[in-house]
């Protein structure tokens, strides 16, 4: 069973800035959708308050201690409990999708990162990925996109499976 990470940063492990995304990448938001798509989604409180909804075509599971139900969603108070239901809705692979909280609990758990690595090291924010040694990981793949109309900042697109 895979359980991967799915996020974008840049290479100050920066992930999030009141509550949103610190850059406009249309490119990246294609890629999250095409790549989360028919997968359970783990996420925390504050991840699903910033998207506002469930995302469609995907079982969307919270992890909260405080929320009791939201429609299309499944609760659950921690992330092992996550995990145990997302492994009832698929036999490929579980996504943490964040915030912070959920990354820093799952790194112990995962064994794929999939991290759009944004070049905009000047911005501030908030929210932190946590920190992680690449070297014991290994690049499998890449795919690079150039600041454009659709994207604030140019990116890469890299996975690593753990070693």
């Amino acid at each position: 069973m895979i359980i991967s990470s799915l996020v974008a940063m840049n290479s100050n492990k920066l992930i999030g800035v009141n509550n949103d995304l610190p850059w406009k990448l249309k490119d990246d938001l294609e890629h999250f959708k095409n790549y989360s798509m028919n997968k359970p989604i783990i996420m925390g409180r504050n991840t699903f308050d910033s998207i506002g909804r469930p995302l469609p075509n995907r079982v969307n599971i919270i992890v909260s201690s405080q929320l009791k139900e939201i429609e299309g969603c499944h609760i659950c108070k921690s992330l092992d409990e996550a995990i145990e239901l997302g492994k009832t809705h698929t036999n490929d692979e579980i996504i943490l999708i964040g915030g912070s909280r959920i990354f820093q609990e799952g790194m112990q758990k995962i064994n794929k990162l999939v991290i759009s690595w944004v070049d905009a090291d000047h911005l501030k924010g908030d929210v932190f990925f946590p920190e992680f040694d690449v070297s014991g990981w290994l690049e499998v793949s890449n795919d690079h996109y150039k600041q454009c109309d659709r994207n604030e900042f140019s990116f890469v697109i890299k996975e690593y499976i753990k070693k």
